[in-house]
């Protein structure tokens, strides 16, 4: 009888340190706060979302309403639900415009639609609403100590919408449809020409000129091309083409002589 308390007597001691402390009905703002924020600290983020969840309900303009509102964000970020984090973040941003958690909740807005941004061959606007988030922040907190890292994502991204609009009009090409493609090269080269891919978007531009037999465009998009990329790695292939051109200009001009 005596080991069958015992027994049960330690069931219930193990039972009590698992469950651990549970929320009361009389805790304050601070005090439920600081419960939902160990379960963040300790990366239990499917709990965290709850207890956050309930001071933000429950204590709606508390002092920590903002900190609740932010790290439900984070919560959700972190167990990869970037649609989610991306609202909750925007939630802090226009509920809660004083509080001091805006800037950081501005540049997790931006990571949120980064972390969503699919390869250059697939519908970019996840990275279109990370590039404008990203520059908000730029705008609105020039000093951060992250805006560094900021700059460089914005033109990581900048370089796959170069990417895609250039895919695009190599497609066109090599289908022939070479008008379309030169519409494509255009865009590039007017609106990504600080990228990796507008020294290729010259060249496919100058290609696609020399497929409509129009040779004296293509020679003047060749020259185009020397002026503006001197150390393109296409530069060899530039050059022979341009002397192609000249050789058939040549011709050209002596049969209509």
């Amino acid at each position: 009888m005596v080991k069958n308390v015992l027994v049960l007597i330690l069931t219930i001691i193990v039972f009590a340190g698992c469950t651990g402390k549970q929320p009361q009905s009389d805790w304050t703002a601070e005090e439920y706060f600081r419960y939902a924020k160990e379960k963040y600290d300790d990366e239990d983020y499917f709990e965290s979302v709850r207890d956050f969840t309930v001071v933000i309900l429950r204590y709606a303009g508390s002092a920590v309403a903002d900190s609740a509102q932010f790290f439900l964000a984070c919560s959700h970020f972190y167990m990869d639900e970037y649609i989610i984090s991306a609202a909750e973040f925007s939630k802090l941003i226009n509920d809660m415009p004083q509080s001091p958690l805006v800037s950081e909740a501005q540049y997790m807005l931006g990571e949120s639609y980064y972390q969503m941004s699919p390869r250059a061959e697939l519908d970019q606007q996840y990275s279109w609403n990370a590039v404008k988030e990203f520059q908000i922040f730029l705008e609105d907190y020039p000093t951060s100590p992250r805006r560094e890292e900021v700059e460089k994502k914005i033109i990581e991204l900048r370089e796959k919408f170069a990417n895609k609009y250039y895919k695009n009009a190599e497609l066109y090409r090599k289908m022939r449809n070479y008008n379309s493609s030169i519409i494509y090269y255009n865009f590039v080269l007017s609106n990504y020409y600080d990228t990796d891919f507008a020294d290729d978007a010259q060249y496919g531009k100058a290609l696609s000129y020399i497929e409509l037999e129009d040779f004296l465009q293509a020679k003047e998009e060749l020259l185009i091309f020397l002026d503006k990329f001197p150390d393109s790695k296409l530069l060899i292939q530039v050059k022979e083409k341009l002397k192609e051109i000249n050789r058939t200009l040549a011709e050209n001009d002596s049969f209509s002589n």
